[in-house]
């Protein structure tokens, strides 16, 4: 009996295992935790989720990392700054629809601490590599109580938010591991900066390291790498609810965007071919990408040498200090005299927009009404179009020092800054002198030509009176002439001087205007 009795607890023992076994290993639920030597899979045997060390550590986190990747690549940890000490951590879902991580005290180390509950909560490791807690059956995605998702560790996996839920708070961002061996949060942060103007921002710190400059419709304007390609669509939404910054993939690979722990923000794909990670590309693309390395109203130019120069209308600061290339104290005005009569704006072209500290943005003004708007308010530095939405309209005004500009010819945009009556009267000048120039050109040439006219109407006149009255004068000339001959004719000088016997005094007969009369 006592032998039956044993068989049959041993046929039960192999029912429980066979059902638990075929239990979703996807899953856990308030019935089924896991311990250190257990693991959940995706569905599609994509995702792992697990307890883990790195390196020679003894430390243990909660994390999510690629099942059928041989290198080890963690995607997301639990207890980043509370790490089990040893291997007895458990992972337990609550009957309210809490994740807890408890110790060998069974203190709880870390929770999801979620405000909502469930009824009959789930926990289930998607393929896409998020983590949710939800009601058994619920796929609904916004009614999920909990998800791995809106709490990031240092990597951006496709379709994940990177950016703000407005109306809870809910601030998405990356963190950078502390170092290769320690997940615990490192110095870095890469976020979406909700204000007016919204663009990813980089951080060491408080210290602002890099930023993408706003998006208008399909990029951002100082990041050419985040934009649509044949494998990659950026995606960037910013409404009454919400702004954040997220990215689909076409190919069906291993794709990531991780910040690393110096600080710089890799999209990495998968490569099966070489069994390693290949780098596409790092979003900060060169030095003049560190945040306001020109100094106000300064730009960047990395094809230049040396990079930085102040914008036209400015001249540095210090001169000095650009000889020793120490840009930092930026540029100034030429005319510091803004607000003045005959003022208006210069407009620049193929910029990162600027940053400062005050700014405003309307997304339904037109960019003419965006510059009489800034043009009424002397406090308005700058304007430019702003085209978040995608709908062809946007503007935003500057109201401090312009700084963090840089030249991005195939892909910024138009800048209009304002400047003093003087920077555009020489340009006025200039174009008078130009349109005067050519007026007097073109006086002259007529003036001439006129003249030319005239000459050869005139020639042309005496050539042909001249024609017209050379018969006559010759007739006349040789009927005076016959007529002279014959009341008048010629005498030789001997035959003269023998007829006045040598113009003798006896023959002289007077005496007049043309000399004396001799008798003959």
């Amino acid at each position: 009996m006592g032998k039956l009795k044993g068989n049959f607890l041993f046929f039960l023992s192999l029912v429980f295992l066979f059902l638990e076994s075929s239990i979703a290993v996807d899953t856990i639920t308030p019935a089924h935790s896991i311990n250190d030597s257990q693991t959940i899979v995706s569905a599609g045997h994509k995702f792992e989720l697990g307890f883990f060390n790195t390196g020679d550590s003894n430390y243990r986190y909660l994390g999510i990392w690629y099942k059928n990747i041989p290198v080890r690549t963690v995607v997301w940890v639990a207890n980043r700054e509370f790490p089990l000490v040893n291997n007895s951590g458990l992972l337990k879902l609550g009957d309210d629809g809490t994740l807890s991580i408890v110790n060998e005290s069974r203190s709880i180390i870390w929770s999801s601490n979620s405000s909502l509950t469930a009824k009959n909560p789930v926990a289930e490791l998607l393929d896409t590599g998020n983590l949710v807690v939800k009601d058994a059956g619920d796929d609904n995605d916004e009614r999920y109580i909990w998800q791995s998702f809106d709490y990031p560790s240092d990597t951006l996996l496709p379709g994940m938010k990177l950016g703000w839920n407005k109306k809870t708070g809910l601030n998405r961002h990356l963190t950078s591991w502390k170092s290769s061996d320690d997940p615990s949060p490192g110095e870095y942060t890469y976020s979406v900066d909700p204000r007016g103007l919204p663009q990813l921002v980089l951080r060491k710190g408080s210290d602002e390291q890099f930023r993408s400059g706003p998006w208008y419709g399909t990029q951002f304007s100082g990041v050419p790498v985040l934009k649509v390609n044949p494998v990659f669509t950026p995606i960037f939404v910013s409404n009454a609810d919400e702004v954040y910054y997220s990215y689909n993939i076409t190919a069906n690979i291993p794709s990531r965007f991780v910040l690393s722990q110096s600080g710089s923000v890799q999209h990495l794909s998968w490569n099966d071919r070489h069994s390693n990670w290949y780098l596409i590309f790092t979003v900060q693309e060169d030095r003049c990408d560190n945040y306001d390395l020109c100094g106000s109203y300064g730009i960047c130019n990395i094809n230049r040498t040396p990079n930085c120069d102040c914008l036209k209308g400015f001249e540095p600061k210090s001169s000095n200090d650009w000889d020793v290339l120490d840009w930092s104290g930026g540029c100034v005005r030429k005319d510091p005299h803004i607000c003045h009569e005959g003022e208006g704006f210069v407009k620049f072209t193929g910029l990162k927009l600027p940053d400062a500290s005050q700014f405003r943005v309307n997304v339904s003004m037109t960019i003419g009404d965006c510059e009489a708007e800034c043009l009424k308010n002397c406090s308005c530095v700058a304007y430019a179009k702003l085209d978040i939405r995608g709908t062809g309209n946007g503007c935003v005004t500057w109201y401090e020092d312009l700084i963090d500009i840089r030249q991005v010819p195939q892909y910024g945009q138009d800048l209009y800054i304002r400047m003093a009556a003087s920077a555009l009267e020489k340009k006025a000048d200039t174009s008078n002198n130009r349109k005067n120039v050519t007026i007097a050109t073109t006086i002259s040439v007529a003036s001439a030509m006129i003249i030319l006219v005239l000459i050869g109407w005139f020639v042309s006149w005496k050539q042909k009176m001249i024609r017209t009255q050379q018969p006559e004068n010759q007739l006349t000339i040789s009927k005076v002439e016959t007529e002279e001959d014959l009341e008048l004719p010629l005498f030789e000088f001997a035959t003269i001087q023998a007829a006045t016997n040598n113009f003798s005094p006896a023959n002289k007969i007077g005496e007049g205007g043309y000399g004396p009369v001799f008798k003959v």
